[in-house]
């Protein structure tokens, strides 16, 4: 098979503003840094305000536990309602954001002792303290104890976090990408946390300030220094003119120039999702940071591709439009000399990796092909920035190599499930994940891990997965980066396949079947960018927003644009 690559009011204001001394940068109108798709979006015309009450006098421990329960919907002055619901020594210990639990169907209240209840209900998510969310499916039953209190119940003993029904969760609760920089800080690599909309400006400074999560470490880096925090609680604001203050603590002092400018654009990038954010201010203890905007300079977002598919079709190799495939000058004549079966081209177009006949080689438009992999039962291959091409046979899926530009093999070992086969590998646009398609004992499964390189840029390892999901019924067939945090599959049961997207850190959403088909790419513009190509009449499909649209034109394969 084949790789495809290229991963309601915002914050209560702060009653005192801060210092009015740091220097004000906006975030960039054009150039990398504005090349970032919003993720999300904190208009308030779409947020419905939740007024939840305290609890009524007399009231029994079943109504004051539903009334702490409903209590969840604000998250205003630390959950000042929830925690009128708790006896007065358990109101400093609960805290409720260490997770929410996402449930689903009707929760169940029963008995277990003259002060105690248990809570029973089904999760759909979670959501840890640091904002990472993961789909769950599991039973849970908390127990609730209480005390009388001046005569009324209150609750003394409880689990921290919070639990949430499934469409109050989605309208409490925004998806919000957090960007940490590549180890040479040319691309972004974003990292993607769920907050509530009246928290979000905060709780992502104070995330990017913590550093790359542990899935991503060793691939991924932040250029705040160690020890860094904000001066104050109250150091982001959104006033009525949409700037947001950053103040830092002494810890950032130490920070180079260089290392000041990456620390503003991680924040700038990281807060554009916060519609009611325009501007920020970055200071350290009151002084300004001045921070320009690198241009092209600066650290990518996101590669742009062709929008045209890259295909072969009939002997011809290059970008489909109006019936009539362009060539790509000193490439599409080599490509085609391999007896292609599949391909990958570098975000410059100036080299193509290629599963051929004789295995993979590279096709550079300056200089000549060379075979690099002649191992039988080859999966097409992968590129990244760092001039890196992945392959591994399909049958064989801990024998991944990794070929440098000299044509040099370091192999890397995945520890995958004995018995699995890899049906697609396909690194991410910032080259710092991978995802891996397999068809397993069990069933296809899909997996999402770093990719650790060490000073030389040379792929050693892979991490631990952060989406590690058994994919249900049906043929593995394919996979892709939909974009920067989203992966598609392609599976096949019952004479139709799938299509589902699997947000990291997010999500999972199931596009309408289709005709079986044995190949899907990405594009530009996420889902609406998506390439499908049948299996039986090799017809191009690309999704059309509710539905897939035929282009009514037969083509031996799609490649991959980085």
């Amino acid at each position: 098979m084949r790789d495809h690559r290229r991963p309601g009011v915002l914050a209560a204001v702060i009653a005192a503003m801060l210092l009015a001394l740091t220097g004000c940068v906006g975030i960039p109108g054009s150039g990398p840094v504005n090349a970032g798709l919003s993720l999300s979006e904190d208009s308030t015309g779409s947020n419905i305000a939740f007024n939840p009450q305290g609890p009524e006098a007399g009231a029994s421990q079943q109504s004051i536990l539903r009334g702490f329960v409903a209590s969840f919907t604000s998250a205003t002055g630390g959950y000042a309602v929830s925690k009128q619901f708790l006896s007065s020594d358990f109101k400093t210990k609960w805290d409720p954001r260490q997770s929410v639990q996402v449930r689903s169907g009707t929760p169940s209240i029963s008995q277990l002792g003259a002060a105690s209840l248990a809570y029973s209900f089904d999760t759909l998510a979670t959501v840890d303290s640091t904002g990472a969310y993961s789909q769950t499916s599991q039973s849970f039953t908390l127990p609730f104890s209480f005390v009388k209190e001046g005569n009324q119940w209150r609750i003394s003993a409880a689990s921290d976090g919070i639990v949430l029904a499934d469409q109050t969760f989605e309208r409490i609760f925004r998806q919000y990408p957090l960007y940490f920089l590549d180890q040479q800080n040319q691309y972004f690599v974003p990292d993607v946390r769920w907050y509530p909309i009246g928290t979000a400006s905060t709780r992502i400074v104070t995330a990017l300030l913590a550093g790359p999560p542990d899935w991503l470490k060793g691939a991924a880096f932040s250029r705040f220094p160690d020890g860094t925090k904000l001066s104050d609680a109250g150091s982001v604001i959104t006033p009525a003119d949409g700037v947001a203050q950053v103040d830092l603590s002494k810890e950032a002092l130490v920070a180079s120039a260089r290392d000041r400018q990456n620390m503003y654009l991680q924040l700038a990038q990281s807060l554009r999702s916060v519609s009611s954010i325009s501007q920020v201010r970055l200071s350290i203890q009151g002084a300004p940071v001045q921070a320009d905007d690198p241009g092209t300079a600066g650290p990518q977002v996101d590669f742009s591709v062709n929008s045209q598919a890259l295909v072969l079709r009939r002997k011809e190799f290059g970008f489909y439009a109006n019936n009539r495939v362009a060539d790509l000058a000193g490439i599409s004549t080599k490509v085609l000399s391999l007896g292609p079966r599949d391909a990958t081209i570098s975000s410059d177009q100036q080299e193509v990796a290629v599963l051929g006949s004789a295995g993979v080689s590279v096709v550079r438009k300056t200089g000549t092909v060379a075979l690099i992999d002649p191992r039988p039962d080859l999966i097409a291959p992968s590129l990244d920035e760092a001039g890196y091409t992945w392959s591994v046979p399909k049958s064989a899926p801990n024998a991944i190599n990794v070929y440098d530009p000299s044509g040099t093999a370091h192999p890397i070992s995945a520890k995958l499930q004995d018995g699995s086969q890899m049906i697609s590998l396909a690194v991410s646009r910032e080259g710092a994940r991978v995802l891996m398609l397999l068809s397993t004992p069990t069933g296809p499964r899909l997996m999402v891990a770093a990719i650790l390189r060490n000073e030389k840029l040379e792929p050693i390892g892979i991490g631990p997965a952060v989406v590690d999901v058994s994919l249900g019924n049906g043929v593995a067939v394919d996979a892709t980066w939909v974009d920067q945090w989203t992966v598609g599959t392609l599976l096949t049961a019952d004479g139709q396949s799938r299509v589902e997207l699997y947000a990291i850190g997010g999500q999972k959403t199931a596009l309408s079947s289709l005709v079986p088909s044995r190949q899907i790419v990405g594009g530009n513009k996420g889902e609406n960018g998506l390439h499908v190509l049948g299996r039986d009449d090799s017809t191009l499909y690309s999704w059309g927003g509710s539905s897939w649209q035929s282009a009514k034109v037969a083509v031996d394969f799609i490649a991959t644009q980085r």
